[in-house]
């Protein structure tokens, strides 16, 4: 290969070494290892834990709001919107009830400065949902708000 008989030597045998290392692992994985069967309590355990992790958090709902929305025009538009605010846990709803008038003003202060042709694009309902879970959770100096469904949402 190389010329040099000793280093030959060595680099044969380094490659027959790697050879039957790969043929050996091959060998053990396929032949002789047994995976073991999953045990059905241990797996229906494990089944019942990630669904309660799962499982939907119960949302707070802010309720129907009329905003009016800047606009370049003399005609009066406004959003008419209902939130429903999905906590990271269930916990989190009271912390929210208590604090409704200041996520009343957030919302309306945040939709005031949309115009409504951003209102009416999909990015700008989704950056409308940004704005106002950064502007909550900053509130509250944690996460509180994982996320904000608009079941109503009408710019007129």
């Amino acid at each position: 290969m190389t010329g040099n008989k000793s280093f030959d030597t060595i680099l044969t045998a380094l490659l027959l070494v790697a050879t039957l290392g790969a043929l050996g692992t091959f060998i053990y994985t396929e032949k002789i290892f047994v995976k073991p069967l999953p045990d059905n309590a241990v797996e229906e355990q494990n089944l019942k834990d990630s669904v309660k992790e799962s499982s939907f958090v119960e949302s707070f709902e802010l309720g129907k709001q009329i905003i009016n929305l800047k606009g370049r025009t003399k005609r009066l538009r406004f959003l008419e919107v209902e939130c429903h605010f999905r906590p990271f846990k269930d916990t989190y709803i009271e912390l929210l009830e208590k604090n409704k008038p200041f996520i009343n003003d957030s919302v309306i202060d945040v939709v005031g400065s949309f115009t409504p042709t951003e209102l009416n694009s999909v990015s700008g309902k989704i950056l409308l949902e940004e704005r106002l879970k950064q502007r909550l959770n900053k509130f509250f100096d944690k996460p509180v708000v994982k996320e904000i469904y608009f079941s109503r949402f009408v710019v007129q």
